[in-house]
Order: structure tokens, then sequence, then C-alpha cells
């Protein structure tokens, strides 16, 4: 969902990922104002699609993940270059996952409990 501000004609003058007032409106993306602003700002509509492409590659990520934990695929039938770039996707994924992690009371390397 987008949210939109208003010109005094009822079009959409602005488009936003988040509500930045109480003038703010939540629309989806079949609204026809909607529509026509991105048509007459492509690059605004460029930055939208981009973000968009980036939440479904991560959706088709934990797909193929689920695909391949039930053993429906095997990791070994995707070609050379597929695996490599899965494989660095999935490394980058557990990287910022480990980092963002706060839960963790000790360092891995903390004996300090034993």
């Amino acid at each position: 969902m987008l949210f939109v501000l208003r010109d005094d004609n009822n079009q959409v003058c602005a488009v936003s990922e988040k509500s930045l007032s109480n003038e703010w409106e939540q629309v989806g993306m079949d609204d026809e104002s909607l529509m026509l602003f991105l048509h007459n700002n492509p690059e605004i509509s460029t930055g939208i699609m981009a973000s968009s492409d980036a939440d479904f590659i991560r959706v088709l990520e934990d797909v193929i993940d689920l695909l391949i934990d039930k053993q429906i695929i095997q990791f070994t039938e995707f070609p050379e270059a597929v695996q490599a770039k899965l494989l660095h996707r999935r490394r980058y994924r557990e990287s910022l996952r480990s980092s963002a992690d706060t839960t963790r009371l000790l360092e891995e390397d903390d004996n300090s409990i034993l």
C-alpha cells in the first residue's frame, strides 16, 4: 500500500510509503489518480517498482529455500551461476540477520558460564 497527498482538485500530487501527516491517504495500486500520477512521473514509478522488486526477490528466495528444505527440488538442480547467486544472497541475508540479532547475551566464544 502507498500513501498519497491530494491537491484541491482531488488529484494525487505526492506519494509516500508511509503517512507523513493526517492529510495523507492510504490507497491501493489500482487507484486511478495514483496510476495517473505515476504515469506522469515515471521516475517515481521506477522507484516504487524497484522497491517492490526487492521485496518480491526476498519472497522468491524464501520460496526456493522452502522447496529445498522440503526436498521438492535439489539445490544442485540449479545451474552453477544460479547456485552461486543463491549462496551469495543467503550469506548476505544471514550476515544481516546475525548483526541485527540483539538477543544474544554472550559472545559465541564466551565460556564464562561453563
